[in-house]
């Protein structure tokens, strides 16, 4: 296992160790697919597909896979698609769609058939607002003038945001509720209260030998994705795990920790190169809105784009032609 792949892309990593399990993607599918969808997928022979379509630079927004099914005796596909982003996209359709228009090139270079298979498209959201945008392009679209609908493309996805979910609700085996509690959790403020509902699912997989690599897995994530927690808060936060599993889980904790001092050069220099990425950033954003606004940017705007985080910069990035104004740019500046 990887350090460099959970700190680069610790979400994609999670979900990838998790749902390429064969037993936890059919836990998944068995606990939150609708009911008439169940009643006409046979999960015997489920196969994993292809675990990405998503493009390398998306692939810190992005992670994905694909399972082969049978659909009432056919062959079809469930496409799970997670999206890690910290905002709301409104694009999220339309690269879902993508995705899907390439399945089905995929399928048809494959098997040459010329009726396309079914595609199950769902999205697990994880991001720390919560989704508002519907189940179906549509949702994203103008309303067509009466007598055009025909003409405008639509389909519908399943979407799952687990931040609103309580204990209860969360359902399915070990793996599956911690990877999901995890996820609803992680962008919250006060982390406590989340690694407290993960604490009890982590006492038990300790006990079992094969559930020990996947520890590592959640452990690496916990450290890559909370803000600065060091091993002296982690172990007095994890003291309700049994003495024996707090012991393989410092054990853990403390050996990545070490991996990572061994590795500080490469890390000063990943740093070094993030920073040349968000100058790269800074300058995108700045020529994107001078095309798109036709002017040249006032000053206290270049002071904005200069002390404006991350996020907030690529959200510009991502969705500058659905900003209309450069009080609209002012106000995701200030996020």
């Amino acid at each position: 296992m990887d350090i460099n792949d959970i700190i680069k892309r610790p979400h994609d990593t999670l979900f990838k160790r998790t749902l390429l399990d064969k037993s936890v993607a059919m836990d998944f599918i068995k606990n939150y697919l609708p009911q008439e969808i169940l009643n006409k997928v046979d999960l015997t022979d489920i196969k994993i597909a292809k675990d990405s379509f998503v493009d390398e630079n998306l692939k810190e927004s992005f992670s994905d896979i694909l399972y082969n099914v049978k659909i009432e005796d056919r062959d079809g596909y469930i496409y799970l698609l997670f999206e890690h982003k910290s905002y709301h996209d409104i694009m999220v359709p339309i690269q879902l769609l993508k995705y899907l228009t390439e399945i089905w090139s995929l399928h048809k270079k494959q098997f040459g058939r010329r009726q396309l298979p079914i595609i199950i498209p769902i999205l697990i959201y994880h991001g720390d607002e919560k989704w508002k945008q519907g189940s179906s392009l549509s949702n994203i679209l103008e309303e067509p003038p009466v007598g055009l609908e025909k003409y405008v493309p639509e389909y519908s996805y399943l979407v799952y945001d687990f931040s609103d979910y309580t204990d209860a609700e969360i359902k399915g085996e070990i793996k599956l509720r911690l990877f999901l509690k995890l996820i609803s959790h992680i962008f919250n403020e006060d982390f406590d209260k989340g690694l407290r509902e993960v604490i009890p699912l982590l006492n038990k997989l300790v006990d079992q030998v094969t559930g020990l690599d996947y520890v590592e897995t959640v452990v690496k994530y916990i450290l890559n994705t909370t803000d600065g927690i060091s091993l002296e808060e982690l172990e007095k936060k994890t003291s309700e795990i049994s003495l024996e599993g707090r012991k393989i889980f410092m054990t853990i904790a403390e050996q990545l920790v070490k991996e990572g001092e061994q590795k500080g050069l490469e890390k000063g220099l990943e740093k070094g190169m993030e920073k040349g990425m968000e100058k790269e950033l800074m300058d995108t954003v700045r020529v994107l809105i001078k095309k798109k606004f036709n002017t040249e940017l006032r000053q206290d705007i270049e002071k904005r784009i200069e002390t404006a985080n991350k996020r907030s910069l690529i959200e510009i990035r991502d969705n500058i032609f659905e900003i209309n104004s450069l009080e609209e740019v002012e106000q995701i500046l200030k996020k």
